[in-house]
C-alpha cells in the first residue's frame, strides 16, 4: 500500500509539473481576438506608417506552422532588384507574444520568398513523422536583369525559432536572339562534394531534393491567404480586423488538414 501511495504522489507531482510547464493553448477564437486587439498596441505586430516608409508593402497571414495550437502572425515583405525579402513570425503563447527570428542552419543569408503575385500563396508542406515536424517548401527568385534568374529552394519550419535550410538552386537564362532557355540545377555549396563550388545535378534529382533531405515524409500542396497592409490598416485602426484574420487562418488550416489524415495534427 505504501508503494502505491508513493506512486500516486509521484504521478500527481508529474501531472502538476506538466500543467505548469505547458498549459493548453487558448481557443482559436480567443487567440484571434487577442491578435485583433494587439495589432497596433505598443510593440504590436502591424507595421504602421510611422514605423516603415514602405509599410504598405507588407503582407500578413495567420497560421499554425507547427500545429501546436498556438497561432502565429506571419509578416512578409517582397524583395526587389535592389533588396532581399523580409520574413517575420510572431507566435501567441498563453496570451503572450513570442517573436521568432529566422535563422539559417546552413547555406546562404537570404530568406525564402513566401509571397506570390496571387492572393493565395501556394506552397508544399511535408510531415516528418520521425521528428514530428511540419516542413514548408518555398522558392526565392532573384532576377539578374530581364533574361537571367536564380531560383533557390528552401525548407522552413518552426521549432523555437524560424529555421531555414537551403536545399538547392537553379539558374535560368533566356536567349535574347532565338528565345531558347538554358536551365541548370545545383546542390548548394555546403552540400557539394567538391570544395570549389556548387555541384551540378539533374533536373530529376533537383525535384527530389526535399524528399532526399526529409526521407519518409508525406507531402501535399497547401495555401496561405495573405492580407495586404493597405486592406488591413483601416480595420486595424478601428480595432476590427478579426474577420480578415479569421478568414486567413481558415484557409491555412483547411489546406493543411485532410479528411484522410495524411497530415496529422499534434
Amino acid at each position: 500500500m505504501m508503494v502505491l501511495k508513493r506512486l500516486y504522489v509521484l504521478l500527481m507531482a508529474a501531472w502538476l509539473c506538466a500543467g505548469v510547464v505547458s498549459a493548453a493553448p487558448l481557443q482559436v477564437s480567443e487567440q484571434l481576438d487577442i491578435l485583433a486587439r494587439t495589432a497596433k498596441a505598443e510593440n504590436g505586430w502591424f507595421v504602421q506608417p510611422t514605423q516603415d516608409k514602405d509599410w504598405n508593402k507588407w503582407h500578413y497571414a495567420v497560421t499554425d506552422l507547427n500545429h501546436d495550437g498556438n497561432l502565429e502572425i506571419l509578416l512578409a515583405k517582397a524583395g526587389s532588384f535592389d533588396g532581399t525579402q523580409e520574413l517575420r513570425c510572431e507566435e501567441l503563447n498563453e496570451g503572450k507574444w513570442t517573436r521568432h527570428g529566422g535563422i539559417h542552419l546552413v547555406g546562404g543569408s537570404h530568406m525564402p520568398d513566401i509571397l506570390t503575385g496571387e492572393e493565395y500563396g501556394q506552397f508544399t508542406v511535408l510531415y516528418d513523422a520521425q521528428k514530428k515536424r511540419y516542413i514548408y517548401l518555398f522558392t526565392e527568385t532573384i532576377m539578374h536583369g530581364e533574361f537571367e534568374a536564380v531560383h533557390t529552394r528552401y525548407a522552413l519550419w518552426l521549432n523555437g525559432v524560424l529555421q531555414v535550410e537551403e536545399l538547392g538552386f537553379s539558374t535560368w537564362q533566356l536567349s535574347g536572339y532565338d528565345g531558347s532557355v538554358k536551365q541548370h540545377y545545383y546542390l548548394p555549396r555546403w552540400r557539394a562534394t567538391s570544395t570549389e563550388g556548387a555541384q551540378r545535378i539533374s533536373s530529376k534529382r533537383y525535384a527530389q531534393l526535399a524528399k532526399e533531405q526529409f526521407s519518409n515524409s508525406v507531402e501535399q500542396s497547401a495555401q496561405i491567404k495573405w492580407i495586404k497592409a493597405e486592406e488591413l490598416w483601416p480595420l486595424v485602426k478601428n480595432s476590427k480586423p478579426y474577420n480578415l484574420l479569421e478568414d486567413s487562418f481558415a484557409v491555412f488550416t483547411k489546406s493543411t488538414s485532410t479528411g484522410d489524415g495524411i497530415l496529422p495534427h499534434t
